[in-house]
């Protein structure tokens, strides 16, 4: 018993829960008296009703329900009444052992299924500086007359004394230690996140003007320690000084108490000599009795590269010879740049703050700014619009303006003047029509000829089928005589009609008509097809796209505009396709078949006598590949460097305008493609025209 009482109070002292060892020391102590069952329990002095006994640790764990909590508020009672609650109440009223024998109230107690009865208990008091702190109960003591027969009786309830007083303290010390242990890891957490963070710390003791810069801040400015000395008029020292009056109006501010906190930019100067530009925030921590400042702290961030940054963007901007402006949702405007040429109408501070609905501009250019706006900002596209002002002194000027969301609630709307692009579109328009009547004059004699060939054999089969008409006329006349009569007997065919009906069978030689007749119309449906043919080639030629990009087949194109070149290829060249299979390209049809047009026409000038010409068609990733590949006399370098000159040309003066290719090569550069060309002198030329399958650059049509 006495080794296990040692061991307790050095686990004590190594500071193991305080619990555990009072349920080793009333385990110990039961089998030391070898009694069933027992409690320990600590007294706590109330003034109002008494010391209250509660239970810590029972053996059963029942008792610990039972005897919960036991007050001394009747003590006069307790000393009259028998049981287990009553002798709890006499111990802690007089501080003294209390052994009883034979309790007339078992029941009071009960020690749990499978216990004895309860005939006898010990209640010992456990004290400290002559202070009673708490109780032992031993129930059924085996064969020992009273306590005081137990030699080790004190050591325990000398330790019990120890654990109690341990007990009484652990909870304040627990909470000293978790708020300790609280505070360390704040102190390390602030600590490792002032080491990350990019900001420089202060704090400036205002009465005493002395700032105390953190190592953060001298970093920042290239100073080591001990280099800055830690007064305000150090900082003075080193603000810049066209910043430093604006600076002192903001921390004046904040101490008379009409800002909550300062926040400003300024510059100071580095170790090197260098300005850097700062930002600092801060407020005031602690004011005296009479509500003046005393403690300022606050944070500086080195802002240099943004302010460069925004320099650069800055002079980036002010060279967008385009209006650029900031608006809000509710259509306020926050940022304004006008670079135009063009007079100002407002100055600046007239326009940041106020609506754009305030502006004095029309009220449909404000109605479908406002809606694009708002467009823009819920579904965060981008919008592209055009629209037209009439200006007082340059009359009607055209504009297009691109929206981007560029907040939550805001977005950037980029305007320009594009009433010179549009003229220039304008011309380029007559350029492309002009070259498509010369296409169409270079083309129209094989035109015409291609349309005679059909005309002049459908005109012969009609001329034959007239006479052939003719021929049968009086051998019908006599079938209608027949079949007009009113009789039986005038319808019934004589020996003489049945002569006459044969001969002029032989005679008209109706056989031969009966074979020739079905070829003769099946001819000249074929040739009314070839001039029908011809005839929409040639409107689809000469017809004005629509405003919408279409979605074509380039095999089908290149088929209508072979036919409307043939009689250019016929005679000097043989047409070879190599059709693949092609995706379908979205494309304004007409500007391509132009572009074909002038691709094969030109192939076929290049060749001299006879020759081939080849047409490839592949899909390639995301584009269409459309090969010209003609056995021509091809190009020199000096031809191909200046090809695709406006008006330059190789043909004889007369045959052609130099602007097929140029036109050309604008065309599928507006449909977001290109045009490469491979040539030899004597070893012919291809053209490769690349188109994209999804149209997605393409820009309003021009012809």
């Amino acid at each position: 018993m006495l080794h296990v009482l040692v061991e307790i109070q050095s686990e004590l002292i190594r500071g193991v829960a305080v619990r555990n060892l009072l349920d080793r020391l009333l385990g110990a102590f039961l089998e030391y008296t070898q009694s069933p069952c027992g409690f320990v329990g600590e007294v706590h002095p109330t003034p109002e009703a008494g010391p209250r006994f509660q239970v810590l640790t029972s053996s059963p764990p029942d008792w610990m329900e039972t005897l919960h909590e036991v007050s001394l508020d009747e003590p006069s009672r307790a000393q009259t009444t028998t049981g287990l609650r009553p002798l709890l109440a006499t111990a802690l009223a007089t501080g003294q052992p209390v052994s009883w024998n034979r309790l007339e109230s078992p029941d009071d107690a009960p020690l749990g299924p499978g216990t004895p009865p309860l005939d006898s208990l010990w209640l010992l008091p456990i004290q400290s500086a002559d202070e009673l702190i708490g109780l032992m109960g031993i129930a059924n003591p085996l064969g020992l007359p009273d306590a005081n027969s137990l030699p080790l009786l004190p050591s325990a309830l000398q330790t019990g004394a120890l654990l109690l007083m341990a007990w009484r303290h652990e909870p304040a010390q627990r909470v000293q230690e978790e708020t300790d242990r609280a505070r360390q890891l704040l102190l390390e957490q602030l600590k490792q996140a002032l080491t990350s963070v990019e900001d420089a710390l202060w704090d400036w003791r205002v009465p005493t003007q002395e700032i105390y810069f953190s190592r953060r801040f001298l970093e920042m400015l290239g100073y080591d320690d001990g280099e800055l000395a830690p007064t305000l008029s150090t900082w003075r020292s080193i603000c810049h000084p066209e910043d430093l009056a604006a600076a002192e109006q903001h921390i004046v501010a904040h101490l008379k108490g009409l800002v909550p906190t300062f926040e400003f930019t300024y510059r100071t100067r580095r170790k090197s000599g260098e300005w850097a530009w700062v930002l600092t925030r801060a407020r005031v921590v602690a004011r005296d009795e009479q509500g003046r400042a005393v403690r300022v702290m606050g944070t500086d961030v080195d802002i240099t590269a943004r302010k460069e940054s925004e320099a650069r963007l800055s002079a980036l901007i002010r060279t967008i010879p385009d209006i650029l402006f900031r608006i809000r949702v509710d259509g306020t405007l926050i940022d304004w740049h006008d670079g135009t040429p063009a007079p100002k109408s407002l100055p600046l501070e007239e326009i940041l703050g106020r609506k754009l609905s305030e502006l004095p501009l029309p009220p449909s250019f404000i109605e479908l700014t406002l809606s694009n706006v708002h467009r823009v900002i819920r579904e965060g596209n981008l919008a592209v619009y055009e629209y037209e002002l009439e200006r007082m002194e340059q009359g009607v000027q055209r504009y297009e303006a691109r929206v981007v969301r560029s907040g939550p609630d805001e977005a950037v709307c980029i305007v320009r003047n594009i009433t010179e692009r549009k003229l220039v579109e304008e011309r380029q328009t007559q350029l492309v029509r002009a070259e498509k009547l010369a296409s169409l004059g270079q083309l129209a004699a094989g035109i015409a000829h291609e349309i005679n060939n059909p005309v002049g054999y459908v005109t012969s089969n009609l001329q034959t089928l007239d006479r052939q008409l003719s021929e049968l006329r009086p051998l019908l006349e006599l079938q209608r005589e027949l079949l007009a009569g009113e009789s039986a007997e005038e319808r019934v065919l004589s020996a003489e009609l049945l002569a006459r009906l044969r001969a002029l069978w032989k005679q008209v030689d109706v056989e031969n008509l009966i074979t020739e007749m079905p070829e003769i119309i099946q001819e000249s449906l074929t040739g009314a097809r070839r001039i029908k043919e011809i005839v929409q080639s040639l409107r689809s030629f000469s017809r004005e796209d629509e405003g919408t990009p279409q979605i074509v087949d380039l095999n089908t194109e290149l088929e209508s505009t072979l036919r409307m070149v043939w009689n250019e290829l016929k005679y000097k060249c043989e047409v070879k396709r190599d059709f693949g299979e092609l995706p379908s390209v979205t494309c304004y049809p007409t500007q391509i078949n132009q572009v074909f047009t002038n691709l094969l026409v030109n192939a076929a000038q290049a060749i001299e006598t006879r020759g081939v010409i080849r047409i490839r068609t592949s899909p390639r990733q995301h584009e269409v590949v459309v090969e010209i590949s003609d056995t021509g006399k091809g190009m020199s370098r000096e031809t191909l460097a200046r090809l695709f000159t406006p008006f330059f040309t190789t043909k004889p003066r007369g045959q052609g305008t130099g602007l097929g290719l140029s036109i050309s090569r604008d065309i599928v550069t507006r449909h977001g493609g290109r045009i490469d060309v491979q040539s030899e002198p004597g070893r012919g030329t291809t053209f490769t025209v690349y188109l994209p399958f999804d149209g997605l650059s393409l820009t309003t049509p021009t012809g």
